[in-house]
């Protein structure tokens, strides 16, 4: 039978949950006697006198910075859980810096260690189990608004129908979803859905359902971007195009949607011209031609 050792008088055994031993909030905030964290405490206070004989001692720095760097971590898509992780923090001392608690208000001075790490933190540097939805639901209404419906969209991604509503309404998705959806959007956005045994009426009412909520189609991203971002909204983004703008951005269309072999016939249905018209476009962009515009439908 294994006996429990007998703590020693005056020595903490272990720190509180989410402190270790040998670092400087163990020592000093939890007045642990372990050796290590006594030290850690001595080197602290060496450093203090040290650095305020130079002239530079600076214990706290404006946490406002610091705050603004983690909101705009989130707003891209990443939680405080994530960040945290990255930092090697427990969620508590980031969230603190971001939110006021029942206790205090919200920090306005931090460590300038915590400082540094968090504005030295990279988007790339994180590895997110969850991210904004905000991409993935514009995608999947971008499928929508171009005939494709979410049960086959469900297939490709793995999930029911119903899943993929209660995808569209939500404000965090799993990194597994959106890449799953983003790699589904990549393969269909360029494709008939008709021509792919989708029911003709189904996508007209599809379509008929993207316009009533102002979805915007795939087309519609490629031109103006920023899918992924919060802060963009598509509602106030379109002005009044002068005839020219309008068309060299259609241009620009015929020639993408003409690179997939699209017939003159698919490629007039997309960007709304006649088969026609979109004939004469790309023998301009093959011969490089100037044609009529007087005669341009």
């Amino acid at each position: 039978m294994t006996s429990t050792p007998t703590p020693v008088a005056g020595l903490t055994t272990r720190p509180a949950t989410g402190t270790k031993h040998g670092t400087l909030s163990c020592g000093k905030y939890r007045k642990c006697k372990r050796p290590e964290c006594v030290e850690a405490v001595n080197a602290y206070r060496r450093r203090a006198r040290r650095l305020q004989g130079y002239g530079i001692w600076q214990p706290l720095v404006d946490a406002a910075p610091a705050r603004e760097h983690l909101r705009y971590l989130n707003r891209l898509g990443y939680s405080y859980r994530s960040i945290a992780t990255a930092l090697g923090k427990p969620t508590s001392s980031i969230t603190k810096v971001v939110y006021p608690s029942p206790a205090r208000d919200v920090r306005r001075r931090i460590r300038p260690e915590l400082a540094q790490a968090i504005y030295a933190l990279r988007p790339e540097g994180i590895q997110a189990k969850l991210v904004l939805a905000v991409g993935t639901s514009r995608r999947l209404h971008a499928l929508n608004a171009i005939g494709w419906p979410n049960t086959v969209i469900g297939e490709r991604i793995g999930s029911f129908n119903t899943q993929v509503l209660h995808t569209h309404r939500q404000k965090w998705v799993l990194q597994k979803t959106a890449t799953a959806v983003l790699r589904c959007y990549e393969e269909l956005r360029h494709l008939d859905p008709v021509q792919h045994g989708v029911p003709a009426a189904l996508v007209k009412g599809l379509h008929t359902r993207a316009a009533q909520h102002g979805w915007r189609d795939p087309l519609w991203w490629e031109d103006y971007g920023r899918i992924d971002d919060p802060e963009f909204d598509p509602a106030t983004a379109e002005r009044r195009l002068s005839r020219n703008e309008l068309g060299a951005i259609r241009r620009e269309e015929i020639a993408h949607l003409g690179s997939f072999g699209l017939s003159e016939d698919e490629i007039g249905n997309r960007v709304g011209l006649s088969a026609k018209h979109v004939r004469e476009v790309l023998r301009e962009l093959r011969t490089g031609e100037r044609r009529d515009r007087g005669t341009a439908a």
